[in-house]
């Protein structure tokens, strides 16, 4: 199912009109958002199975996306979880967030962004080149009018994130994980 939805939104971008393209350029990105947030194991640190809690995301930075993120999750629920978005103006402002959105217009404070979000439970997601060598866990990108997406396997595993070998699978794979021994989570220490 990840992988039809994942297509479809790969070839989704032939809509005419530039304001309309990206209009459904920022939605095909958010419906995306939802799915790596289902398809993703998370770190127990996360409290994903709390259901008194809300799945927050923030977007930092400017970000003509943000009517669409309230647009697809109005209503929504993310694991049983209702959805807040937050919009946050400074590194300073990032804790207790699930999903955290990057915006291309913090290029000069990537770097405090990502030490603030290290080895914590926050999916890191930006749109713009060069953020997953960075340290983004998953960046979108164009390629030939469809929207693709890279992972940073070594960000995403010092997070604490599992990534399915279906989800690498259609990914471009930036800073490819060297497998250690054991993992941070003993339940997987059995696998590949």
């Amino acid at each position: 199912m990840l992988t039809h939805f994942i297509i479809c939104a790969c070839v989704i971008l032939s809509v005419p009109g530039h304001a309309r393209a990206k209009t459904m350029e920022y939605k095909v990105k958010a419906e995306m958002l939802e799915r790596f947030a289902l398809f993703l194991e998370w770190p127990e640190s996360a409290n994903i199975e709390d259901k008194s809690k809300p799945f927050v995301i923030a977007v930092i930075g400017k970000h003509p996306s943000g009517l669409e993120l309230e647009n697809v999750f109005s209503g929504r629920k993310i694991r049983d979880k209702e959805i807040r978005i937050r919009y946050l103006s400074t590194p300073d402002e990032i804790e207790d967030c699930h999903v955290l959105f990057i915006s291309s217009s913090e290029k000069e404070p990537l770097r405090r962004i990502i030490a603030r979000t290290r080895n914590k439970a926050i999916l890191t997601v930006s749109d713009t080149e060069g953020f997953s060598e960075e340290g983004v866990l998953i960046n979108f990108y164009l390629e030939k009018k469809k929207i693709r997406f890279e992972i940073n396997e070594t960000a995403a595993y010092e997070s604490g994130f599992y990534v399915s070998y279906k989800l690498l699978q259609l990914a471009r794979i930036v800073k490819p994980r060297i497998r250690p021994a054991a993992s941070p989570n003993p339940a997987r220490n059995s696998g590949p």
